[in-house]
């Protein structure tokens, strides 16, 4: 894409999303449609309203305020088509139960904020993450910024799903990332289409061509969905796709719940429901399958 992207969230101070204490960018819009997808609020590309019922005090601010008169407080159904996503009814809700999901950074301001935490990343062996949604399909503004973080002597980590294009990936911004971190979900090409709304064949290629161009460190993913990614058939095929473009490590990330939530917020269907935890038992499990095949599993 070749506009200016939408900023979910800079979240300071993570320990989850690489090495070190981190600053995370999450861009919005993403080419997936993961049905369990954790960032739900980063998969459209524009502007959107999140509620959060269990914050809210009724006191009725929302409804007095909004313009056209659709909110509601509470978990009171609202109408969104006619929402003007002005922003109105989140400034002035005193409980924080409404929340304006993008907003239009420029590159510069991104930087000067990235940069605010610099001597953390240095203490901690951090640096900063771009995540979102997904940030190559914005190469050359994700570019921009990586390249300044480097230019700052900042590691630099992408978290992808693979779903790019790979010219304007290559020239804007690989030549400025350390770090990549690479998700698969699903080896079969149905089951992906089915479950992440487009089949795999580009995300195969594109972990085939970071392979070979060696310039960044490389880490697949693979979250583990139960009743999804989870069988020992896909985590097999999975390994054995690892294993065949030569590389020897691969990340395993547990379920959580907590993305159900977000979405009901975002007024979404659910057309994948699961409310447990994934137990520690099936985790083993998992990381088993993958060292029998010989790789390093965590």
């Amino acid at each position: 894409m070749s506009v200016t992207p939408l900023v979910v969230d800079l979240k300071r101070g993570s320990l989850d999303d690489g090495t070190g204490i981190r600053s995370v960018l999450f861009f919005k819009g993403c080419p997936l449609r993961c049905v369990w997808c954790h960032n739900p609020e980063a998969i459209s590309p524009k502007a959107q309203l999140q509620r959060n019922p269990e914050a809210c005090v009724g006191c009725r601010t929302c409804e007095q305020v909004c313009p056209r008169g659709v909110a509601r407080s509470g978990a009171h159904p609202e109408e969104r088509s006619d929402c003007l996503l002005c922003g109105l009814c989140a400034r002035r809700c005193p409980a924080g139960a409404r929340r304006l999901v993008g907003q239009a950074l420029p590159v510069d301001e991104v930087v000067a904020q990235l940069l605010e935490d610099e001597p953390f990343y240095r203490r901690s062996g951090g640096g900063v993450t771009l995540s979102g949604g997904e940030p190559t399909q914005y190469p050359v503004f994700s570019g921009q910024i990586a390249a300044a973080m480097r230019g700052h002597g900042v590691h630099v980590l992408l978290e992808t799903c693979g779903h790019f294009a790979w010219r304007a990936f290559a020239e804007h911004l690989l030549p400025h990332l350390d770090t990549v971190y690479f998700d698969l979900k699903l080896a079969d090409p149905d089951a992906h289409r089915t479950y992440c709304g487009r089949d795999n064949a580009l995300i195969h290629e594109n972990l085939q061509r970071l392979v070979e161009d060696a310039r960044v460190e490389l880490l697949p993913r693979v979250p583990l969905i139960p009743g999804i990614t989870d069988s020992q058939e896909n985590l097999k095929a999975l390994g054995e796709l690892i294993r065949r473009v030569g590389l020897e490590r691969v990340s395993l990330m547990p379920y959580n719940p907590l993305w159900l939530s977000k979405r009901r917020g975002l007024g979404m269907e659910l057309p994948y429901e699961h409310a447990e935890w994934m137990s520690a038992e099936t985790v083993a499990a998992c990381e088993d399958a993958m060292r029998g095949l010989g790789l390093t599993a965590g």
